[in-house]
């Protein structure tokens, strides 16, 4: 066991990540750069990426771009997307294998299941220890109907094998303990951090705006079905709120669908997907953010909307809401709740900016040095 962080003097951490901003900036690659850039400062780190187009940038740590030969669209060395992600999943994983260097290298760190078969082979080949990352879990991603077998294999064999995992909240530590049998004293819970330089500016006034926002990924996970549903018996109390849903998926056209359906197509929008840089601005011109998520690990988009100043109301399922007081909670299915939480937001000011500020308080806790530090004391505890 290591003393202190002098011991890494000349040593490394291989990281094997997916994504990294500028190219693919979903919540993987947000943790990606801001966890390791933090870490950096301490330690040497080869990071390796699928050798994304448009992959650039200045980094703190050492990016090793892993042409991808199967399943991509592009060429290998500027992948533009996975028409068969299962298979450039697979090509990824013998491609970084390859590519690896062990030399200095004292822990592999892999983040979710699509990282993981690389990471095994290569800790057993080189007697290095392994660490994961569960961002999420298959039956997350799948809200529970219909998971995929071959996916929950790799899952389980990636929790099982790993020295140590770490985990992005309790709620997901406890689907790993229950449904890959995994020992729970291995298991490290440390939550995402949210860089407040992005979403802060200036004081809040909390004026009515008439504005509900449904941020993310248009996924069953995500619970958009439920959004829309609340939408409906909102609009049927107060036609005056404005709903926006903000972001593209799988269950877009489903949604717009039961918009039309339930003939409020008026007063809801369609934004499609909105950059990481735009987000700031709908967090602040919202009075409510709503996330009604059938099975959300953790939810840094809540921290997002907080630290702008912005209630924030979620379901039970949604993990960062574990360690939060000043949020509004219901089960998903809920959607009576849901309707009624965000009419009393917009009626009573005093109530939007109570949640507003103590939620802005709270969510300035969640920073990534933070989660640095802790993920560094499970590297030292190996």
């Amino acid at each position: 066991m290591f003393t202190g962080f002098g011991d890494w003097a000349g040593m490394k951490i291989a990281v094997i990540g997916w994504e990294l901003p500028p190219a693919f900036s979903g919540g993987l690659g947000v943790h990606t750069l801001n966890l390791f850039s933090e870490i950096a400062d301490y330690i040497d780190i080869d990071l390796y990426v699928p050798s994304f187009k448009g992959l650039k940038g200045i980094y703190k740590f050492n990016v090793i771009p892993v042409p991808i030969e199967h399943g991509i669209a592009g060429n290998p060395y500027e992948i533009t997307s996975f028409p068969d992600f299962y298979e450039s999943v697979l090509s990824y994983n013998e491609q970084v294998v390859k590519a690896f260097d062990p030399k200095d290298v004292k822990i592999i760190h892999c983040h979710d299941w699509i990282t993981y078969l690389s990471g095994l082979q290569l800790s057993k080949k080189y007697h290095i220890p392994l660490v994961v990352t569960v961002h999420s879990t298959e039956f997350d991603r799948s809200a529970y109907f219909n998971p995929q077998r071959r996916i929950i294999d790799i899952e389980k064999m990636g929790v099982i094998g790993a020295d140590r995992v770490i985990a992005v909240s309790n709620y997901t530590k406890s689907i790993v303990v229950r449904e890959y049998a995994c020992d729970p004293d291995k298991i490290r819970v440390i939550y995402n951090g949210v860089n407040k330089d992005y979403y802060i500016s200036g004081e809040k006034d909390y004026e009515l705006k008439n504005r509900v926002l449904y941020f993310g990924r248009l996924t069953s996970q995500k619970g958009g079905k439920f959004f829309m549903e609340t939408a409906s018996k909102v609009l049927k109390v107060n036609k005056d709120i404005e709903f926006t849903v903000a972001g593209s998926g799988e269950q877009s056209s489903e949604m717009k669908w039961m918009a039309k359906e339930f003939g409020i197509t008026d007063r809801i929008k369609f934004e499609g997907f909105v950059s990481f840089r735009e987000s700031a601005k709908y967090y602040r011109d919202s009075d409510i953010f709503v996330l009604p998520a059938v099975s959300e690990p953790f939810g840094m988009t809540v921290l997002e909307s907080l630290i702008s100043g912005t209630p924030v109301i979620i379901s039970n399922t949604t993990g960062v809401g574990e360690a939060l007081r000043n949020v509004l909670k219901a089960d998903y299915w809920d959607t009576d709740l849901f309707s009624e939480y965000i009419l009393y937001v917009v009626r009573y000011k005093s109530l939007r900016g109570t949640l507003g500020s103590l939620g802005q308080i709270e969510a300035s806790r969640f920073t990534w040095r933070r989660a640095a530090v802790q993920t560094m004391g499970v590297y030292l505890g190996l």
